[in-house]
């Protein structure tokens, strides 16, 4: 245990000289989580899954927030303590003790939209039991939200699981987004567990297929059997502290920190030290190119790389093509859709109109005529928020496939940037990581038109015919006039769905290729900055940059002694 302290705290030293507080904060505290033998237990999965909740269940308490809205926007780490406190640790490196009741206002996206705050990394400490042996419960923000930046921390975190719960759910079943996120954690944890929670909201046939069905995804995309499901509802087990599901997972958690506890945090300590030293090592390459290489030299090698960036931008705008091909949609097919549902919907108006008006009680004509048009706004209305949630579904089902086709595109993309660098600098530039786009489109909102036909003749007149008419005839005059209307109710809000429709996915479309593009500025500025500090370096003269050189030396030294600690101790 002592290799990988001593280690660590050689990676605070350099990270410190080298300014990167946040690094250096990082190291530190992944030092003293060693110390006390703890190690991470990360709660994963797509927003709104009930992580926090989950958290809260297995700690029978809240203490995280858990709304409405997505509202986990930072890493907060939940650990064993002798008294309640909450210790908050800015990007900047700063820490600042907070009360455990105030964690809302720097976790949550309503008091910390976009994490304006620069919260790296929330740790509340607690009494509990659970707790004790070391495991550490870590809430992160959820993947697939309209939240970007929540999305870029949780894959900022995925280094530092050491062991994955990952929450997935019965309606909708897993998602493209999730099983991405799976195949990013599993190779790097020796022990993932999977939850569907919420099972309260659904019935018992459906989450018996969501959980088949989710073990045959997981299966494919891991390669081996993930292991028996865990089926729970947090939520039930929060209220009334009882829950098959969360009792299970309570029950697994405590075993595999009494038994492999030590291994586990030590295991924890050699991959905070690699996640930091690997961030280092870049840094300290790509000064280096830019203290040796002379000014001439430099120049070329960085007008090479704008070339070939340029080549990219060409990749990029043919990619771009297929990207906005992939993103088109068939109105064909969902007018055809459409029309079949209104179809079926005014057969099945009219005669549900004729049934209800010939039970009607009331027997006068206004009663007859006003029961008809309280039928007429209930069933459209009914018919459609049931068109309402089949057009959300399918932009669900759109921006799903769409988001996994521009991803691929631009990572594909990326990979050429970082083939480019290597090339252009003659240094080993560390592939970026994979990930999944995010964008901020908020989900379509529908909402329900209604209005009355204008200068309808018959709406005149047929209180005067209907005076002279049995009830029989006035319950079909009041039945076909009420169709209309409801027809008229229908076709205005399927016309309102269209517009949505068509501009949520403009937007989408516009965004996703926006965001491919800030993507590769990005990255393509992420290297000319780190060239560009050893040269500012050079300008200061030969001694400066003799003395500079040393100093790379002997930091990459250190870096490498401790990136690869031995074992034993």
């Amino acid at each position: 245990m002592q290799v990988e302290k001593d280690a660590l705290r050689t990676l605070e030293l350099v990270a410190t000289e080298r300014g990167q507080a946040g690094l250096a904060a990082e190291a530190r505290e992944a030092c003293s989580a060693l110390a006390n033998r703890r190690f991470n237990v990360a709660v994963v999965g797509q927003f709104k899954r009930g992580k926090s909740t989950l958290i809260n269940a297995l700690l029978s308490r809240e203490v995280l927030p858990a709304d409405v809205a997505p509202v986990t926007t930072a890493i907060t780490v939940v650990e064993h303590g002798r008294s309640e406190r909450a210790v908050v640790r800015f990007e900047d490196g700063r820490e600042e003790e907070i009360a455990v009741e105030h964690v809302r206002l720097l976790v949550s996206e309503e008091e910390n939209p976009g994490n304006r705050k620069g919260v790296r990394i929330v740790r509340i400490e607690l009494p509990s039991p659970f707790l004790s042996s070391g495991m550490r419960l870590v809430d992160t923000p959820g993947v697939g939200s309209v939240f970007e930046t929540n999305a870029e921390v949780t894959r900022s975190f995925l280094p530092r699981i050491d062991v994955a719960v990952v929450v997935l759910g019965s309606d909708p079943p897993i998602s493209g987004e999730e099983l991405a996120l799976v195949r990013s954690v599993a190779p790097g944890v020796g022990h993932l567990y999977f939850v569907l929670n919420k099972t309260d909201l659904v019935s018992e046939p459906t989450r018996v297929k969501a959980e088949a069905f989710t073990h045959r995804v997981l299966a494919d995309a891991l390669g081996a059997d993930p292991g028996p499901l865990v089926s729970a509802s947090a939520l039930t087990a929060l209220r009334t502290g009882s829950d098959p599901g969360v009792a299970t997972l309570f029950h697994n958690l405590s075993e595999l920190a009494a038994g492999r506890g030590f291994e586990l945090a030590r295991a924890s300590a050699a991959r905070a030290a690699r996640c930091v030293a690997a961030h280092l090592l870049q840094q300290l390459a790509l000064e280096r190119a830019g203290l040796l290489a002379p000014s001439e030299e430099l120049d070329r090698k960085i007008t090479a790389f704008r070339d070939a960036m340029r080549d990219i931008d060409d990749l990029a705008l043919a990619a771009k093509a297929r990207t906005k091909a992939a993103l088109s949609y068939d109105w064909n097919d969902w007018e055809t859709q459409k029309e079949t549902f209104l179809a079926e919907a005014r057969r099945e108006l009219l005669a549900g109109l004729e049934g209800e008006l010939s039970r009607a009680d009331s027997v006068s004509s206004r009663g007859i005529r006003e029961a008809a048009k309280n039928q007429a706004r209930l069933y459209s209305r009914r018919r459609v928020e049931a068109w309402q949630e089949h057009a959300a579904a399918e932009l669900r089902r759109l921006r799903e496939g769409w988001l996994l086709t521009t991803s691929d595109g631009t990572n594909r993309l990326i990979d050429r940037v970082a083939e480019a660098a290597s090339d252009a600098f003659g240094i080993p530039v560390a592939r970026f990581e994979p990930e999944i786009l995010e964008v901020d489109v908020r989900p379509a909102a529908f909402e329900f038109y209604e209005h009355v036909l204008f200068l309808d003749p018959q709406a005149l007149l047929g209180p005067l015919v209907d005076v002279l008419s049995g009830r029989d005839a006035v319950a079909r005059r009041a039945a076909a006039r009420a169709a209309r209307l409801a027809d008229e109710w229908l076709q205005r809000n399927l016309y309102e769905v269209d517009q949505t429709m068509i501009h949520w996915l403009d937007t989408l479309s516009r965004q996703f290729e926006e965001a491919m593009r800030a993507r590769l500025d990005t990255v393509q500025r992420e290297v000319i900055e780190a060239v560009a500090a050893g040269r500012r370096r050079r300008e200061q003269g030969e001694a400066a940059v003799k003395r500079q050189l040393d100093e790379l030396d002997r930091q990459r030294s250190l870096v490498l002694q401790a990136s690869t600690p031995r074992s034993g101790a």
